[in-house]
This record gives structure tokens, C-alpha cells and sequence, in this order.
């Protein structure tokens, strides 16, 4: 009885993988833009 209540199902696991990626790429994106922002103030001096 105990068991059933920790299946999830196959959904949640796609939704929780789909999460997983967007707020990674979210993260890679603003340290990408923050690495570029430094370089252009870097070699506009």
C-alpha cells in the first residue's frame, strides 16, 4: 500500500527532466551573457 503512493508516474518524470534542462540553459545563458558583457567592456577600453 505504502509503495503506491511513491510512483510518480512517467509524466512527472518528463516534466521534472523538461525543468531540470530550462532553468540549466536559464543559468548557462546569464553566465554566458555575463562572461560577454565583461569582455566588450574589456576590449572597448
Amino acid at each position: 500500500m505504502v509503495l503506491s503512493f511513491l510512483y510518480i508516474g512517467p509524466g512527472m518524470g518528463v516534466g521534472t527532466l523538461i525543468l531540470v534542462l530550462l532553468i540549466s540553459g536559464i543559468v548557462l545563458l546569464a553566465l554566458g551573457y555575463t562572461l560577454w558583457a565583461r569582455f566588450k567592456r574589456i576590449f572597448k577600453k
